[in-house]
């Protein structure tokens, strides 16, 4: 395993400069189409929230008429100003800002969830990556060993000490082998690219501090509890709490002051205006009955949700600590095989052992190492749908 992992690494094409996986993240956030509008998104709340909570615009409001009185000192033209002011009421205009936090809060949300499932693509794409790596570097060594005996079949097929089945076999088992390290390239560079589109670079991304490691079920509830499935139903619950204190506080919602004056030809008078708004319907316990409603809906999906989550999760777990045990087990049969392979090629310099016999310990050897990698695939995408779950790598 060693052995394979430093080959992979003379192979990965170092045309890029290594990174972070931290500064991959922070890369590929700013070039995220959901995360910009979530960006956007945040903006335009804070200037709704702006425009509610304004103060209304002050009112004028003027007046005249005629008066014809029995006395014609009395009689003449009756003027009138008075400025307005509308106030919204303190405990609506409070509730209505919570509201506007909480839409806040929930888009922040959103964007931990979004970035959350990019670490995710991003990590299983380099962790793919690594793999086809070690995959094309235990394929290549198959690949020129193959070769080789083609080689030497094709010169013991002319001295006429093989038969030309045997060099046919020898034949289609070389180029087998090229067809093989082709598809393993052209996965590995189905993952570069999703990196290189991820980052919007032109050259090849490597990441310096992030290698394959079996993951630990520890805090696993807590991980559960912080899912993002789980999150959207609380900051929901808290949205509509947070629409019924405001349906709660807006039976007034607010109150209008007037000072002006009026003139008329025997006197002049400083007026005053209060105007009160009676809330004598019955809409807004209505509507919050039916936010309530909602709001049961919502807590009875959040528990029910919660359950599925951690069967499913737990379930997988228990997967990856299987497919765990199988990677290290399998890890141990390759020191057999490397040693059956290592006793069979000596026997076949020593003439003990026929080319096939050997042939066949040299191609149980790499098919022993490429199982071990087939497992070690299968564990690296059942993580990565664990990490979809939680939103977020482990």
């Amino acid at each position: 395993m060693k052995t394979t992992w430093a080959y992979s690494l003379i192979l990965i094409p170092f045309l890029g400069h290594a990174i972070s996986f931290h500064d991959l993240s922070e890369q590929a956030y700013t070039v995220s189409g959901e995360l910009i509008q979530s960006h956007g998104r945040m903006d335009a709340i804070g200037f709704e929230k702006a425009a509610v909570l304004a103060g209304e615009p002050l009112s004028i409001e003027t007046s005249g008429r005629k008066i014809h009185a029995d006395a014609p000192a009395d009689s003449g033209q009756q003027y009138g100003v008075m400025v307005d002011y509308t106030m919204k009421m303190p405990s609506l205009r409070s509730a209505q800002a919570y509201e506007f936090d909480l839409q806040k809060k929930g888009t922040e949300s959103e964007m931990s969830v979004q970035k959350g499932l990019i670490q995710v693509a991003l990590k299983r794409s380099w962790l793919m990556y690594q793999l086809e790596q070690e995959r094309n570097a235990v394929l290549s060594q198959k690949r020129d060993f193959s070769y080789k005996a083609y080689q030497v079949g094709e010169k013991k097929f002319k001295a006429g000490r093989l038969s030309q089945m045997e060099l046919l076999r020898l034949e289609s088992e070389y180029k087998n082998t090229l067809q093989e390290v082709a598809a393993v390239m052209m996965e590995a560079e189905h993952a570069q690219h999703y990196l290189k589109e991820s980052v919007m670079s032109q050259e090849n991304v490597i990441v310096d501090d992030m290698n394959f490691e079996f993951i630990k079920s520890a805090a696993l509830e807590d991980r559960i509890n912080n899912a993002p499935l789980l999150k959207s139903l609380n900051v929901r619950i808290e949205a509509i709490d947070a629409q019924i204190s405001t349906l709660r506080h807006s039976t007034v919602e607010s109150v209008s002051f007037g000072v002006g004056m009026t003139q008329e030809p025997t006197q002049n008078s400083l007026d005053f205006r209060l105007t009160v708004p009676l809330a004598l319907s019955s809409k807004n316990e209505n509507k919050i009955a039916a936010l309530m409603s909602e709001r049961s809906a919502l807590v009875h999906s959040r528990e029910v949700s919660k359950q599925k989550l951690n069967i499913s999760v737990s379930g997988l777990v228990e997967h990856l600590q299987e497919r765990e045990e199988r990677i290290k087990v399998l890890s141990e049969n390759e020191n057999s095989y490397e040693t059956l392979f290592t006793i069979a090629q000596k026997g076949y310099e020593g003439g003990v052992i026929g080319q096939f016999e050997y042939l066949a310990a040299k191609n149980a050897y790499y098919d022993a190492r490429l199982r071990t990698l087939q497992v070690k695939q299968n564990y690296i995408e059942e993580m990565s749908t664990i990490e979809e779950k939680i939103g977020g790598i482990w």
